[in-house]
């Protein structure tokens, strides 16, 4: 029974700032929309039925959420682990360009292209990462820095390569900035037909899943959570990266080497970061096209659901999931009741600005505890100097 009790106040505690971040953004929106001579219940009843409100929109949202997943998930590894890296944008801004240039100019089967894309979009989204990783320990240069500038760069060079080496031969559009278009046997298939049989299609379950039809890259993505959870929560490497987070001196009292600890982090988290980009190429646009990422802020929105799931893998996945939804329902609501995208996009603003509390809080109490490692680190060594003479 105490255990229950306990687990419980623990998931009441990590539900507090989430659900007050939500609570007070969806209040400030409801004043706007009243202010705007709009009926607020119903506003954001359309808000939810076009985020969930059948199998088509469910779609929608889910196949939004995906990038969001992946992108939350290089932020639970990171961030679990000690790491404030916000590289994750870059990582995908490579992991999709990369992923669509080999299945568009390898030969060879679609299915051959999409593990070679996949591998591609894993190795330079690890490559990437790991040079946050190297600069930290190198020259000292925060993560926070570093990887902002380093999402930037890879933009910059995605946009390069798009407009003026690997620009699409076949378009005529001379002002599209993309790649070319992936053949149809190298995209992700979709998933379709739920609870369609005979004795199902007819009744709640069937109707509301009539029309759904989601791409592999969201089950994906699932799996990527479920691995990231055992990973995390089930080995010794996941023991050893809290430990390292939550206090790097005792993780090196306690013989964790902190040096390979940093890369198999940067690694793995930069690996996720580059599968988020390669599935949105597989599964919604079928290649790279300019400002793909870096305009729909899937990596920021996915940093903001890991952290409203305190950097568990399974409570990353539904927070990206009602993210994607909060998007896809203010579209919606923008269609259907008039009110202005930019209401929708205060939202989405105001969660994320009430979340980077936390986050600074996060990052101030972090860097306290290492300058306390440092300084007392240091003490030890002039002690044990003192001692040999």
């Amino acid at each position: 029974m105490n255990k229950f009790k306990k687990f419980g106040s623990k998931f009441l505690e990590a539900l507090g700032q989430p659900f007050v971040a939500i609570l007070i953004s969806l209040g400030i929106g409801a004043i706007i929309i009243g202010l705007s001579g709009k009926d607020i219940l119903a506003s954001y009843g359309v808000m939810l039925k076009g985020a969930f409100g059948d199998g088509y929109y469910l779609s929608a949202t889910l196949q939004r959420s995906t990038a969001l997943i992946m992108g939350g998930l290089a932020v639970c590894i990171a961030w679990r682990s000690g790491y404030e890296a916000m590289g994750g944008e870059g990582q995908m801004i490579f992991g999709a360009l990369v992923s669509a240039l080999i299945s568009y100019y390898m030969p060879g089967p679609g299915v051959l292209k999409i593990l070679v894309g996949l591998a591609g979009a894993s190795l330079v989204g690890a490559v990437y990462s790991v040079l946050s990783g190297w600069l930290w320990e190198k020259f000292n240069v925060t993560f926070i820095i570093s990887t902002l500038m380093l999402n930037y760069i890879a933009n910059y060079i995605a946009s390069y390569l798009t407009t003026y080496i690997v620009k699409d031969p076949q378009s005529r559009d001379i002002n599209s900035i993309q790649t070319g278009k992936l053949i149809e046997e190298a995209r992700f298939g979709k998933v379709g037909g739920l609870f369609q049989s005979e004795g199902l299609k007819n009744t709640p379950l069937g109707l509301y899943f009539k029309d759904f039809n989601v791409h592999w890259g969201f089950f994906f993505s699932l799996i990527c959570a479920v691995l990231v959870y055992i990973l995390l929560k089930k080995t010794k490497f996941g023991y050893q990266s809290k430990m390292n987070g939550l206090n790097s001196r005792f993780a090196l009292y306690g013989g964790i080497n902190a040096h390979r600890m940093l890369y198999l982090v940067m690694i793995l988290s930069g690996i996720a970061a580059g599968l988020g980009g390669a599935f949105e190429v597989y599964g919604s646009k079928y290649r790279y096209i300019d400002q793909m990422i870096f305009s729909t802020g899937y990596a920021w929105s996915g940093m903001v659901g890991a952290l409203l799931a305190n950097f568990d893998p399974f409570g990353t996945v539904l927070a990206c999931i009602l993210l994607a939804g909060l998007n896809t329902g203010g579209s919606a609501m923008q269609r259907s009741a008039g009110i202005p995208v930019e209401t929708v996009n205060m939202l989405e603003g105001i969660i994320m600005l009430l979340m980077s509390v936390k986050l600074l809080h996060l990052i101030v109490i972090r860097h306290k505890v290492r300058r306390e490692d440092r300084k007392k680190t240091e003490e030890l060594i002039k002690n044990g100097k003192e001692a040999e003479a």
